[in-house]
């Protein structure tokens, strides 16, 4: 339609309402569990389906239809965890399992400490929810006790000048560089040699380092707090000390808790109950985390490629070289590897999705050369490659 933002951020509503409306019939025992978790799972993949259908179909800015994805990621990521949370509490209800859960909270609200389910399936306790910054579902949360009208401001005021200094980067030297770099595809009639990739990987990986940092910085230590302050939200461990990561699966674990801690009690811990080895949960985070990934870049950008799936499948051996490194060489050495695989590895991708984007506006697709040449456009106004098999 004529609104697909707005279409899109109104149906996600609706997909939660949904999701409260199911949990609401089961907690009456008016649906049977089966049936009410199948709606559920239907539910919260449909929400994620629809919102990626829309940014295909209608939204041709890729920063807007990011923005509307990476909220839909969001919530089916909450509206899974309402799901398997609440039919946890309900199918366990006799043992009053959730006290082991608030026993191990602080600075709950009066009163929260007594709610058992159903209970918790309120309106309320929906929107609280949908609005707070967690992705894993409870009962209850701790609270503060007031809001911090000087931390809101504060918090504001630094997050408008980290936006401002990332709009600043992005616009003042990425954005140059990627259109220099198309320049130079252009005028090699599309040819990806390996002077243009070492040039531009060392280009943008100080300013997409810097970029990354400010993302992070802005993102969990600023709006997430500020979200937290506003919502009097107590738990607010969003990240731990990955850069002394000596390991990349200590990385994984510390620099976005939230998801963290979503994949360890929805995907990893399930797996290992169904009878699966570490190894293979572990690759079932890692498969996960890597189509998401996927999904936020590709639909917005309205093409389907593999580059940021196979950087994130790429971490699991690099898990386990990291791991071998530090137990051989216990020190610093496991994490100058992990900085330098973070430090080229994301301007890699920067390049190679420039290069398919820059291929779509021009009509053509881009093949690998057994030569000196990387890749070469094909088709369109660029001539084809010799001794080259199609991507």
């Amino acid at each position: 339609g004529e609104f697909p933002v707005a279409s899109g951020a109104a149906l996600l509503l609706v997909f939660c309402l949904n999701s409260l409306s199911i949990e609401w019939l089961l907690s009456r025992g008016r649906l049977q569990n089966s049936v009410g978790m199948l709606l559920h799972y239907i539910n919260a993949h449909g929400s994620l389906a629809v919102t990626a259908t829309i940014v295909w179909r209608y939204i041709e800015s890729p920063a807007v239809g990011s923005t509307l994805l990476f909220h839909a990621v969001i919530v089916w990521m909450k509206l899974v965890s309402y799901a398997l949370a609440n039919e946890d509490y309900r199918t366990s209800v006799d043992f009053d399992t959730h006290h082991l859960t608030l026993a191990l909270l602080k600075d709950l609200e009066p009163g929260a400490s007594d709610i058992k389910y159903p209970q918790n399936v309120t309106f309320s306790n929906m929107m609280y929810f949908l609005f707070a910054p967690t992705l894993t579902y409870q009962i209850a949360f701790p609270r503060t006790r007031r809001v911090s009208i000087f931390k809101v401001v504060t918090l504001l005021v630094r997050l408008f000048i980290v936006v401002s200094l990332f709009i600043f980067l992005t616009a003042q030297i990425i954005t140059p560089y990627l259109k220099s770099l198309a320049k130079a595809l252009e005028e090699t009639s599309g040819r990806f040699t390996v002077d243009i990739l070492a040039e531009y990987a060392l280009k943008l990986s100080i300013a997409n380092m810097y970029c990354w940092l400010l993302m992070f910085y802005g993102f969990f230590h600023l709006y997430l707090n500020l979200t937290g302050e506003l919502l009097r939200f107590g738990d607010r461990v969003f990240y731990r000390d990955w850069w002394n990561s000596s390991e990349v699966s200590a990385y994984w674990r510390l620099w976005n808790t939230p998801v963290h801690y979503w994949l360890v009690r929805h995907v990893y811990f399930p797996c290992v109950r169904l009878g699966m080895s570490r190894t293979a949960a572990t690759f079932s985070v890692f498969f996960l985390s890597a189509v998401v990934h996927e999904l936020l870049i590709s639909v917005p950008f309205h093409m389907m490629r593999p580059w940021i799936y196979m950087g994130m499948m790429m971490q699991i051996p690099l898990v386990w070289t990291t791991k071998w490194l530090n137990r051989r060489l216990p020190g610093s050495l496991a994490n100058a590897v992990f900085w330098l695989a973070f430090f080229f590895g994301q301007p890699l991708c920067v390049m190679l999705y420039t290069i398919d984007y820059q291929a779509k506006q021009m009509g053509s697709t881009w093949i690998f050369d057994n030569q000196f040449c990387l890749a070469q456009f094909v088709g369109g106004s660029c001539s084809v490659a010799s001794h080259s098999d199609e991507l």
